[in-house]
């Protein structure tokens, strides 16, 4: 009898805390919009598929809309992706399911209807963003890619199937992923080649894309951006995109292909910004070396900006999830809701630096506004 009752007051805690849980709100003018399309795309050297083929991957793109959203309690991660979740992140069994399943509000409205304006055109460019490998998928870095969208941004996030532990297509089935160590050099380089197929093959597709959707979004000015594997693979992309790429951010990624070289040829000769966690200091091979070596050679603009009590998985959503409960032993010390802030305003600011031209101090040396962000010369 005393442990139903325990169990009845647990689950009534759970229930309280999770329906006071929302996700932190864009600041921007805009809602958010959201739809998923299949990318068809033959890759008949794809590691991790089925008889190594694979023959497409997803490309969700959230985009700003006027729709007002109901904001009725729902989750913004499929449950599938939440069981698989909750134990690796060490939360209490259950938590994360009631927490994030079914109580966190999201303003993410699905086939939202578009901004009015001409097809392919828009004043604010894309951005295409890479989510980390093995996880989280892209829907796990909704409040920075919401952020960016209510500012008017279009942002597009491609998940590959079979790498991810969980995504689900537009009709509704769900690829499974298998269990990737990325500690094997080859397995990890072989991953990072694909993603750098996945973003030329969509780039390719994306004219004729928009032009089926009817969309009012920019085709031809975009940006790079992505967290871990992500956050490298929007660096490599710079290199052999025909010049369809703009810039690069990378938030928390160790470097690999042509953008680990310590040489000329490391040079993007586009503007990049790292932000990553506080041991991501590039001094020693420990802390990966690539972080040292990459700034050396660039031209362009280049930021490196580290976060005083970040570990690596404080650049995505599991930031805010630790607010929640917090068991993820591969985040830091650091506020999450402070996190979240920081994450908003620096990549926000490249970001317009980079694709609009707008100058900010904040991206040229420290900030007293934020001074557990430490800037690197």
């Amino acid at each position: 009898m005393q442990g139903m009752i325990r169990l009845i007051a647990t689950c009534a805690i759970l229930l309280c805390r999770a329906q006071a849980t929302s996700l932190p709100p864009p600041t921007g003018p805009y809602n958010i919009g959201m739809s998923k399309h299949v990318i068809e795309h033959y890759n008949s050297h794809d590691l991790l598929a089925p008889n190594n083929i694979s023959t497409g991957f997803l490309a969700t793109i959230y985009y700003p809309t006027r729709q007002k959203p109901n904001f009725e309690p729902r989750s913004y991660i499929d449950p599938e992706l939440v069981a698989i979740l909750e134990p690796q992140l060490n939360h209490t069994s259950g938590f994360l399911s009631v927490t994030v399943q079914y109580y966190i509000v999201t303003s993410l409205q699905l086939d939202a209807p578009y901004l009015e304006g001409p097809i392919g055109q828009s004043a604010y460019p894309t951005l295409l963003f890479g989510p980390g490998g093995g996880g989280p998928p892209v829907e796990g870095n909704t409040i920075l890619i919401s952020e960016l969208v209510s500012h008017g941004y279009t942002v597009i996030g491609l998940d590959h199937p079979f790498e991810q532990p969980f995504i689900r297509y537009p009709n509704g089935t769900g690829v499974v992923g298998g269990e990737i160590y990325f500690n094997n050099t080859d397995t990890l380089r072989a991953i990072y080649d694909t993603r750098l197929e996945d973003t030329t093959a969509f780039l390719d597709h994306f004219p004729k894309l928009v032009q089926n959707l009817g969309a009012p979004f920019n085709t031809t000015h975009i940006g790079s951006f992505g967290y871990s594997l992500g956050g490298a693979a929007a660096v490599g992309s710079l290199y052999d995109d025909n010049n369809r790429l703009i810039s690069g951010l990378n938030l928390d990624g160790s470097l690999l292909g042509q953008a680990a070289v310590n040489d000329t040829k490391a040079n993007v000769k586009k503007p990049v910004l790292f932000l990553g966690q506080e041991l991501h200091t590039g001094r020693d091979d420990v802390h990966d070396i690539t972080w040292g070596t990459f700034p050396l050679w660039q031209t362009d603009y280049f930021g490196k900006f580290l976060v005083n009590g970040t570990l690596h998985h404080d650049f995505c959503d599991y930031a805010f999830w630790k607010t929640i409960e917090p068991t993820d032993p591969t985040t830091g010390s650091i506020d999450g809701n402070r996190q979240i802030a920081i994450m908003n305003v620096y990549v926000k600011a490249f970001i317009d630096f980079a694709l609009l031209g707008k100058n900010s101090s904040m991206l040229n040396g420290p900030s007293a506004e934020w001074p557990d962000v430490v800037f690197y010369e």
